[in-house]
């Protein structure tokens, strides 16, 4: 009976994790260029393409999986019942998780922070190295 809960529930919760993506990724477009109406693609444009699909990882896709696995882990742990193994398998899921984010993220905070050290802004002539000659949305 509990494993027929726990399994509908994270099935339940795979659907609306789905449902959170479904809108922010239907508007998104990658490259605003080589479209009816749009401008022409340049080198630039490649440079934007890399761009959303970086913010499209670390804002859109990372949160709500990381949210899910907490969820399924918590959800282990509460269905444990005190065998120690359960107990044992849901911490390291959410340890993994945690892990999991804090190199995803850290990855991207020390990225930024040697471009920043070197200074790219400095030998490319940009005030800020992660705006492009041509604007998304041009």
């Amino acid at each position: 009976m509990e494993k027929n809960i726990f399994k509908n529930f994270l099935i339940l919760i795979i659907l609306l994790s789905f449902f959170y993506l479904v809108p922010g990724t239907a508007q998104a477009q990658l490259v605003p260029c080589g479209g009816e109406g749009q401008p022409e693609c340049e080198l630039c444009h490649l440079f934007v393409l890399f761009d959303n699909i970086v913010k499209f990882v670390l804002r859109s896709l990372v949160p709500p999986i990381a949210a899910l696995m907490l969820v399924i882990g918590g959800g282990m742990f509460f269905m444990a019942a005190g065998d120690s193994s359960k107990v044992n398998k849901a911490k390291s899921v959410i340890t993994s998780v945690v892990i999991g984010l804090l190199i995803v993220y850290g990855a991207y905070l020390l990225i930024n922070l040697f471009f920043w050290a070197i200074g790219v802004a400095d030998w490319t002539g940009l005030e800020n190295w992660f705006i492009y000659p041509c604007e998304p949305g041009t």
